[in-house]
Parts: C-alpha cells; sequence; structure tokens
C-alpha cells in the first residue's frame, strides 16, 4: 500500500498552487484579460491552463505548510508579483488612451462621452475608441504572448520563496512608468494636437478679418475634419507605436522583476 506524507502532498499542491496565484494575479491586471466584461470563471481557467503549461519547467517550489503565517505571507506575495507584470503592461497601453483623451478634448468632443468596459470609467468616444484599437493591435502584435513568456520568466529572476518579494524600488518603477502614460500620451497625441492648433490660429485670423462670422457654426465642423483627417492620417503607424508600447510595458516588468529579485 503507498503511503504519502503531509510534506509531499503539500509539495505536490504548492508546485501548482504557487505559479496558478501569479499568473491569475498577472491575468486580471493585464491588457485584454484584466478587462470588466471578462468572466472570472473563463480567467480562473485561463489561468489554470497556464499554469499546468509552465509548471514542468520552472525551478523546484519551496515545502511551506499550508495555513500558516508563512504561507499566506506567499499567496499575498504571488499576487503583488503577478499583479504588478499585469499592471507595467496596463499602464503603458493607457498612454493611448490618454491621448485620445487630448485629442477628443481639442477637437471639441469632450461632451461625447461613453463609458469604457476596460477601464470601467467614463471617457470620451474618441478616447475608448483607440483603446479598442490599441488593444486589437496588441493582440494582433502577439502582445499577449509576450506577457505569458514574461510570467514564465519570472519564476527565475523572482522565485517563490518567503525571503523575496518586491521592494520600495520596484514600487518606484512602477510609479515611474505611470508617469510614463502622460509623456507617451502626449507624445502620441502631438501630431493631431498640431494640426488642430494650426486649425486655431487659422480661425482665429479669420475672425479677425470677419468678425461678422459664426464661431461656432464653422469652427467645430472643421475642427471635427481636421482631427479626423490627421487622425487618418496616423492610423497607418498605429501597428508601428503599439508595438513600441509592448516593448517599452516589456522592459518595465523586466526591471520590476529584477528590482525585486536584487532586493
Amino acid at each position: 500500500m503507498i503511503h504519502f506524507t503531509s510534506t509531499q502532498v503539500e509539495l505536490w499542491i504548492g508546485a501548482f498552487f504557487w505559479p496558478f496565484l501569479r499568473v491569475l494575479a498577472m491575468l486580471s491586471a493585464a491588457p485584454v484579460f484584466g478587462m470588466g466584461s471578462m468572466p472570472v470563471l473563463l480567467r480562473v481557467g485561463l489561468a489554470v491552463l497556464v499554469a499546468v503549461a509552465i509548471v514542468p519547467a520552472l525551478p523546484a517550489m519551496p515545502p511551506v505548510q499550508f495555513g500558516t503565517a508563512g504561507a499566506w505571507m506567499l499567496v499575498v506575495q504571488q499576487l503583488l508579483v503577478g499583479g504588478a507584470i499585469g499592471l507595467s503592461m496596463t499602464l503603458i497601453l493607457s498612454a493611448v488612451q490618454f491621448a485620445g483623451g487630448v485629442i477628443g478634448l481639442q477637437m471639441g468632443m469632450g461632451f461625447a462621452t461613453l463609458f469604457d468596459p476596460v477601464q470601467g470609467v467614463q471617457v470620451t468616444s474618441l478616447a475608448s475608441f483607440l483603446n479598442m484599437i490599441t488593444l486589437l493591435l496588441f493582440l494582433a502584435v502577439n502582445g499577449h504572448l509576450v506577457l505569458l513568456a514574461v510570467i514564465a520568466r519570472s519564476f527565475t529572476l523572482l522565485p517563490v520563496a518567503p525571503n523575496l518579494g518586491l521592494s520600495m524600488q520596484t514600487w518606484y518603477a512602477l510609479a515611474q512608468g505611470g508617469g510614463a502614460i502622460f509623456s507617451l500620451g502626449l507624445a502620441l497625441a502631438a501630431p493631431v494636437v498640431g494640426v488642430l492648433l494650426i486649425a486655431n490660429l487659422g480661425l482665429g485670423v479669420l475672425t479677425k478679418l470677419a468678425p461678422q462670422l459664426n464661431l461656432f457654426a464653422v469652427g467645430f465642423p472643421m475642427f471635427f475634419i481636421m482631427g479626423f483627417l490627421a487622425l487618418y492620417l496616423v492610423m497607418p503607424v498605429m501597428q508601428n507605436v503599439v508595438q513600441h508600447l509592448v516593448d517599452v510595458g516589456l522592459s518595465l516588468s523586466s526591471q520590476v522583476l529584477q528590482q525585486g529579485g536584487a532586493r
């Protein structure tokens, strides 16, 4: 008759349980997978499949007795690490939505707001449109596969261990990544905002030359036409933009893992 000790059983369960927690936290915070419209059961099932697929290639998990304080600390650690990886990519891709909000306000579309199911907040219709385009391109350039590769590599850079975790430098790096939303967003919006600025200057000169001109009757249609024309010219390079953002998000997530593992 075969007998198993409690330590052996806990080791076998932990070999799957700790990677599952990290993958689930990453999927909950990552683009596309973390959408509010995605069913929770689907997200959990996907985390189970990914964990089962990567477990054979991972280093050995530490023996931890479940129910102890050390086990709960490891649970929190895995959730934080996975969430930080997913949040790194989400922060960088949010720059496109910020750029859409800036462009929408300059075009006079600030009154046209929608509920964005991805972020769960009210945004301008143009920002929501650009965000959906970005998520589609994110899937087209295999950004989701990049995230899965990062989460698998994270167990080497930041293994499951009671004495390892995310340091203060890690959270500082994430805060700096949040600041990149504004710099990258303004850089993405600059071409369209520049066209609209020229249109504003032209409208101002036209108003001085013809004071009887109805500013609202001419300004809004002109801003719409110029803004959408500029967006039409920018759209062909959106794939390159999203690819660059994925690379920046990958660099940020690698920085987070390296700083956490170096503590």
